[in-house]
């Protein structure tokens, strides 16, 4: 297939995001661990005055308060917080392996094969996993953080995305067939 700078410029960006993806997940992870085990010597600083109480606060939460992170802290919140932002940083990665992929791979080759369908599905399953993974962990950290408030944000465009990536599967599945009875046709 004919080489163009929309792909490179395309496949370069998309295996930026996917870098960040995975440093995303490995920060939250690390962050979610450091909160965990220093847990004890963070309250202790917190409750001393040496860590000052306009320092901390959770973006994303209604109840922005330090001493509503403290708490969260303290109870050992920090995994239901962190842990599904790591997990989303990872769905993300995953997503924008798959496409960087696809473009290299179409490079060399006819982009209608197996392996670019199969790529094509897990983009549309990775796609639609995110909203339940935002819906899931919402649910979670609402019920395990009883005095906090939380906003739940899921746009039907992150499943339509999928959906359509699902169906663009079947259509690149298609192609990857008649590709196959062509070439086997030469």
């Amino acid at each position: 297939m004919k080489d163009s700078k929309l792909r490179k410029v395309t496949a370069f960006l998309a295996k930026v995001i996917e870098v960040v993806g995975w440093f995303g997940a490995a920060l939250m992870i690390i962050t979610t661990v450091i909160l965990m085990v220093g847990k004890k010597q963070i309250m202790e600083a917190y409750q001393s005055g040496t860590l000052k109480a306009g320092s901390i606060t959770l973006i994303g939460t209604m109840n922005n308060s330090p001493e509503w992170a403290m708490d969260v802290v303290g109870r050992g919140g920090a995994a239901f917080i962190f842990i599904p932002l790591a997990i989303l940083c990872v769905l993300t990665a995953l997503i924008f392996r798959n496409v960087y992929m696809i473009f290299k791979a179409s490079n060399v080759a006819s982009p209608f094969s197996m392996e670019n369908v199969k790529r094509i599905r897990n983009i549309g399953i990775y796609a639609i996993a995110l909203p339940i993974v935002k819906v899931v962990a919402g649910l979670i950290s609402f019920i395990a953080m009883k005095n906090g408030d939380y906003a739940l944000s899921v746009e039907l465009s992150e499943v339509v995305f999928g959906l359509v990536a699902l169906c663009l599967s079947q259509y690149f599945a298609y192609g990857a067939e008649l590709q196959s009875d062509v070439d086997g046709l030469l």
